[in-house]
């Protein structure tokens, strides 16, 4: 208990429940790729829900209804079997009872929006991924207060589940367990069919071909600022950009979110001179069979390639069609496609960057950083600077886009910094509001941005459609060869293609050119704008002056190759 929570009078009621079956099953794609990521969340890994319930019931009609709700779905009745050496697995129980805690408020049950603040994180292994609270004014149940581990549910589940109990709380005759539906261990036995592994197949060899075209790094900028990644939040909202958005969109015959997405992708790929780059779209994937009303975490990532056309209308429709052909390949096998990330990311000599992701929130009733939600805004407010609670180098999150747009612009200030962001959504606001009235040609998109576009210094060079910092990724080099001499040296080929050469000689004369790339590869970690060379020279010795390029030219080869 908080000490907000002090004055409150709480009390447990258990409640039973009886489902249809229990057993161990291994678990379903997007379930396992949730452990993959659930360690490094903190709270972040249990997000809460709430829905206000039907006047004239009683706390034994929600005993009844969470009863019921249990008995449907078996996610709400799981643990799980996670952790190293272990086979990762869900394992539902048929019968027993969950406890629902009933926080009695007084008229404070009305706003409720949190049962124990911040979140406890879930023990998985020994306790169900959801935490039921009802809040009550003098003894009528006002609100249902619901904490899900990522692991049982999506927003969309924990609508559906939110959802599904009002309605069972409000009609009594809709109490009974009913028919089987789909469950997360149906998907799971599914996804080891030969259909499901077909379609796998496909989806692998559409990442595999994105991940070898796209380029690794959007945000190959010149550092903002040194030291470790710093996460903050600027804010959009806006009700003359909401009118724009839904011209926009009729227009050009795509949707509010698209009309964002792109706008958004328009900007930074302008701000950083990048002309093909990776938007990487979270998507609820509810458009699959079976998936529609399915309780369960099923949302992962869609890729998309982004390249603007001349215009921006056009690039609405392009990035538009981009997006819903990428949503057919965003669910998968999450160890499938690291292996692919990791293996591709080798050959290219940068492993991929998620530096824009996309997070629509816009149909799930998703609240998180906008504590206002239904307050029109008759102009434009953009605030920046605020805390944030996701860590991506920049990730979109769209809550609203009507009758008020909301939208935040989480960024790491190493790479973009406060007064950019906010530089960035008040260019949003312009080219939404001219959009609107005519096209926008993107030869001249400057005309309509607070910023100039990113200047980079001589020892930024353009390999691989990246923006590479040639000094830096020197520095990588000399440490990973444990030679502070080393050199890296950029050779020319054909059609004006350009390549690193690095040259060094190994502190451990046991080290090849394989060996090399490895420790390039994990030395450079997360940096941004840096990249291992596409070959090895290694020599005994460095020549004297270290700096001479000619001289490492001039140095007896010792081993050489690419190293991949």
């Amino acid at each position: 208990m908080t000490t907000a929570e002090t004055s409150t009078a709480v009390r447990t009621v258990r409640v039973p429940f009886a489902g249809l079956r229990s057993g161990r099953w291994p678990m379903p794609h997007g379930q396992s790729n949730v452990f993959d990521w659930l360690p490094y969340e903190g709270s972040g890994a249990v997000f809460v829900g709430y829905a206000d319930l039907p006047a004239g019931r009683t706390v034994d009609d929600v005993r009844a209804a969470v009863g019921v709700l249990v008995s449907r779905h078996e996610g709400l009745r799981t643990v799980y079997e996670v952790g190293p050496g272990v086979e990762r697995a869900q394992v539902v129980t048929r019968d027993g009872h969950v406890d629902l805690l009933l926080l009695e408020l007084g008229p404070g049950a009305y706003d409720r929006t949190w049962i124990s603040d911040p979140p406890r994180p879930f023990d998985h292994g020994a306790e169900f991924p959801v935490r039921m609270a009802v809040t009550t004014d003098a003894g009528v149940p006002v609100r249902a207060v619901f904490e899900f581990s990522h692991a049982v549910a999506d927003l969309v589940a924990a609508n559906l589940v939110l959802d599904e109990l009002v309605g069972l709380v409000a009609s009594p005759a809709d109490r009974t367990v009913g028919p089987p539906v789909w469950q997360p261990a149906d998907q799971a036995e599914y996804e080891r069919t030969p259909q499901a592994r077909r379609r796998m197949a496909r989806t692998l060899a559409y990442w595999r071909q994105q991940l070898h075209t796209i380029p690794p790094c959007l945000l190959s900028v010149p550092a903002r600022r040194e030291g470790p990644a710093e996460f903050r939040l600027a804010t959009l909202r806006s009700g003359p950009v909401a009118e724009a958005i839904d011209a926009v969109a009729r227009r050009t015959r795509v949707t509010p979110a698209s009309v964002l997405v792109t706008t958004t992708a328009t900007l930074l790929s302008w701000w950083t001179g990048t002309e093909l780059a990776a938007l990487e779209a979270l998507y609820s994937n509810r458009a699959l069979p079976r998936m529609q009303n399915f309780v369960g975490s099923i949302a992962q990532s869609a890729l998309v390639p982004f390249s603007p056309a001349p215009s921006f209308h056009e690039t609405l429709r392009r990035t538009h069609l981009a997006i819903f052909n990428a949503y057919q390949y965003a669910y998968f096998d999450a160890t499938a496609v690291e292996e692919s990330v990791q293996s591709i990311g080798s050959q290219r000599g940068c492993q991929r960057h998620r530096d824009l992701v996309i997070n629509d929130m816009s149909s799930t009733r998703g609240g998180v950083f906008d504590g206002r939600a239904g307050v029109p805004v008759h102009g434009t407010e953009v605030e920046s600077g605020l805390d944030a609670t996701t860590t991506d180098p920049v990730r979109l999150t769209i809550l609203h886009t009507r009758p008020t747009v909301v939208v935040g612009l989480t960024h790491d200030v190493r790479h973009v910094t406060t007064d950019e962001a906010a530089a960035l959504l008040w260019s949003m606001e312009r080219i939404l509001l001219t959009a609107a009235d005519r096209d926008v040609d993107l030869a001249r998109l400057g005309d309509l941005v607070d910023l100039d576009p990113v200047v980079r210094g001589p020892e930024w060079v353009e390999i691989d459609a990246a923006w590479i910092d040639v000094t830096a990724s020197e520095q990588v080099l000399r440490a990973a060869a444990g030679d502070p001499t080393a050199r890296i040296i950029l050779r020319g080929g054909p059609g004006g293609t350009r390549s690193l050469v690095g040259y060094a000689a190994p502190a451990d004369p046991r080290v090849g050119p394989r060996e090399l790339h490895a420790a390039v590869m994990a030395t450079l970690g997360g940096r941004h704008g840096a990249m291992a060379p596409e070959s090895y020279v290694l020599c005994a010795r460095p020549p004297h002056p270290p700096r001479d390029e000619a001289g490492w030219r001039a140095q007896p080869i010792r081993a050489a190759g690419t190293g991949r």
